[in-house]
Formats: structure tokens, sequence, C-alpha cells
């Protein structure tokens, strides 16, 4: 069984079309399958022949026993006959493959067929022998009802076996003859279920370089269907991807129109000035440099946060605020906020830890942007959820329904900034699968995230 596996195994590895492969295996399947049924049909022929010819053997006994046995015993007594016996015939192939010998207890007398082995090489058994000469022979005794004669039947295997053989190719011919039928007709059942994927890649090959549109599910198998649904996933995927890097082109050509044309005017007014008046307008370019760059960093972060992240490793959210709070430190001593800051020794959360950096960072520059100096910013981490809240300044107005839109930044214009940190936010809360909650009341703002 192991070699025929190796084989077949090696048979299909040298084919590379999936229909001859199948069918190769098929036929290798159901020519094994035959084979064992074959075999298994032949031991049960075998048995039930030799039952069978069994059976004939002791009719045939009894028979001679009252037919024969009597008859001859009183003839060849009355004669003083020593033995009697039987010529062959010559009518039948079948004629010499079957013998017996019916004698006296004492051997006073004898009736045998021609070539049948004597007492001396086949000595008399009751019941089933074989003995084995230059053939193996079935060999059946018995004593006569008055006990006064025995019989001794013999019936040659080969006689057996004949008809075994015959029995068994009769059973493989036919399965021997359908197996061209059958891989006729199999080739033909697998080209036609295969028929849904080349009609399936025709479609592919036709379809335009923008057409995203999900392939319909119709009933074209349950393996076409896998298919398409794998597809149709994989283009919606395509799909949003597109849509991101032209959003980004997008959104990029818009927000930098605008400060690409104030740096134009400085650098004309530049030009027109005497060179004591560069210091100031330099200052301006510069700054109008930095927000440039930090538009475009914020750009390429969104794209980045839009996509699908893996959530493989783990990190300790705890320990990504302390560096979050160890990086700003400078910015919040600058505008001299206060913090009251809680956090719990350890919050292991699914999620690279430069994901959540990005979001903690995200949240905590905006609260140090748009918090007035001297205020005070509460920062809560507990292992079900995040608190951060900060003051905002009573002239702003703050569209709550609105702070995840892409560049809203309310109506606090001079503050720096692009806009894109609370979309940022919103965006990696939901591939992280952490459920953010804004408010605003009392002149605070708070986030609130609900880890799950």
């Amino acid at each position: 069984m192991r070699s025929f596996t190796d084989a077949l195994t090696s048979l299909l590895g040298k084919s590379t079309s999936i229909r001859r492969r199948i069918l190769i295996a098929v036929s290798a399947v159901y020519l094994l399958c035959s084979g064992i049924t074959v075999s298994w049909i032949y031991l049960e022929v075998r048995h039930e022949v030799d039952e069978l010819f069994d059976a004939e053997m002791i009719q045939q006994a009894k028979t001679l026993a009252v037919i024969v046995a009597e008859p001859a015993r009183l003839q060849l007594t009355t004669s003083k006959g020593q033995s009697l016996v039987v010529p062959s015939l010559q009518q039948h192939s079948y004629e010499d493959r079957i013998a017996y010998r019916i004698e006296a207890l004492d051997g006073s007398w004898q009736v045998l067929t021609e070539g049948v082995p004597d007492a001396a090489t086949v000595p008399f058994q009751t019941g089933f022998t074989t003995y084995q000469g230059e053939q193996l022979w079935h060999v059946f005794g018995m004593l006569t009802a008055d006990g006064q004669s025995r019989i001794l039947l013999l019936q040659e295997d080969e006689f057996r076996a004949e008809l075994r053989s015959d029995l068994a190719i009769d059973t493989i011919f036919p399965v021997l003859l359908l197996l061209p039928l059958m891989l006729w007709l199999g080739w033909l059942a697998i080209h036609r279920g295969f028929k849904s994927f080349a009609r399936l890649a025709q479609q592919l090959r036709l379809r335009s370089n923008n057409n995203y549109a999900p392939f319909p599910l119709v009933d074209e198998g349950e393996e076409v269907d896998l298919v398409k649904r794998s597809l149709n996933h994989y283009l919606a995927r395509i799909e949003q991807s597109f849509a991101r890097e032209k959003r980004f082109s997008a959104d990029a050509a818009h927000e930098l129109r605008t400060p690409l044309a104030a740096l134009k005017v400085r650098l004309q007014r530049l030009q027109e000035r005497p060179p004591s008046n560069f210091q100031q307008e330099i200052t301006e370019l510069l700054e109008s440099t930095n927000r440039i760059i930090n538009l475009v960093e914020s750009l390429l972060t969104l794209a980045k946060v839009e996509g699908q992240l893996e959530l493989t490793d783990t990190c300790d959210l705890a320990k990504v605020w302390r560096q979050v709070l160890a990086d700003n430190y400078a910015r919040i001593e600058a505008k001299q906020l206060h913090t009251e800051i809680h956090l719990e020794a350890s919050c292991k959360r699914a999620g690279a830890a430069s994901y959540w950096y990005l979001l903690c960072n995200n949240l905590l520059d905006n609260a140090i942007k748009y918090a007035p100096a001297q205020s005070c910013i509460q920062l809560t981490l507990e292992q079900h959820q995040m608190l951060l809240c900060n003051p905002v300044d009573s002239q702003h107005q703050l569209d709550i329904t609105r702070l995840t839109e892409r560049f809203y930044r309310g109506k606090q214009l001079h503050v720096q900034g692009a806009g894109l940190g609370l979309s940022i936010v919103a965006h990696l809360a939901t591939q992280l699968q952490v459920d953010p909650e804004f408010s605003y009341h009392d002149q605070r703002f708070c986030v609130q995230l609900y880890l799950r």
C-alpha cells in the first residue's frame, strides 16, 4: 500500500494540470478498489466452490455406496474376483480428474477407476483429506451403511482451480472493460465542472484596470463561489487602497496649496526688501516650511493607519504612556501646564507598541496644543479604559460631531497644526479594537477610550 501511495504521489507531482491530476488520482483509486474487490470476491468464490464440491463429493460417495458398493460386493464375492477396474471412456477432459476406490474392509475385493492411487499411496481415512502427488487431490472417505465396505472419492484440485479462475476472470473483466469508459466519462465530468473556472478566468482577462465591481455569486458550484468571494474581498481591499491614495493626493494638493502660495509670496517680498530685513522673513519662511513638513507627515501617517494593522504583537500600554509623557515633557514645561497622571503599573494590550505610541502621542499633542497656558491636563489609565481631559479656551467653539473630520480645527486657526490628529486617533482606535468617546462640557474636552 505504501509503494502504491508513493507511486501515485510521484505521478501526480509530474502533472501540472489539476484536471489531469484529479483524473489520475480517481483512476488509481478506482483500480486499487477494484483490485481489492476482485481479491475479496476470489477468496469468497474459492471458499464457496470448495464448499460446493465438498458437498457434491459427499453426495457422490453416498450414491456409490448404494448403487455400486453393494452389487460389486455380491458379484465379486460370488465370482471370487479380486478387483474390478472401470476403464476411462475418454469422452470428457474432466473425466480423469475425478476418481474413486471402493473396497472391502479386509481387502478381499475392490472396484476402482483407471489411474486411481492405490491404498499404499493414499490410505483410507474417514472424512476430508488432501493428497499431494503430481497434482493436489481432494480426498473424501466414508464407510457403507452395513459396515462391510469403504469408499474413497478423489477429486483433482485443478478441476476446482479452473472454475475459480473462470469466475475471477469473469469478475475482473467487466472492471477492466469499463475503465476506459470511466476515464472518458470522468474527464468529461471534470472538464465540464472546470468550465466555471474558465469563465471566471475569461472575465478576469476582459476586466478593465479601474473596474473593482464584485463578481456576482451565481450557482456555479461551491468551489467557484469560494474563489469569487476571495476575489471580491481582494478587489474591495484594492479599491480601498486606491481610494486612500486618491484621497491622500487630493488632501495633499488641497492643503499644501495655501502654505505654498504664502511661501511664494514671502519669497517674492524677500526679493524686494533690503538685506537688513532678511532675518524676520527667513524666520517666517522656516515656520511655513515646518508647517508644510508637519502637514505631509500627518497625511502620510493618516494614509498608513487607514490600512489594515497587524495585531499579532502585545505591548504594555502603561509603558507606552510613560514614553509619550517623557517625549513631550519639554512642551508641557514650555507652556507651564500641570498634569494629574494616574497609570496602572501594567496594562497589556494587543497591537504593536508603535501603533499605540502614535495614538497616545496624537491625543497628548492635541491636549497640549489646545489647553490654555498654566492649565491642567488629566490622564487616567485603568485596565479597561483610558481617559485624557484638558481645558479649552472659552473663546473656542467646538463641534463635537466633527472632531474626527480631516482638517477640522474649529476656530482655533492660530494654533499650529493640520487638523488631522483626532482623525488619526479615530482610525487607530478602530484598527486597535478600542472604542473612543469624545465629550465637551464646562470648557473641558475629554477623550475616553474603552479598552476591550
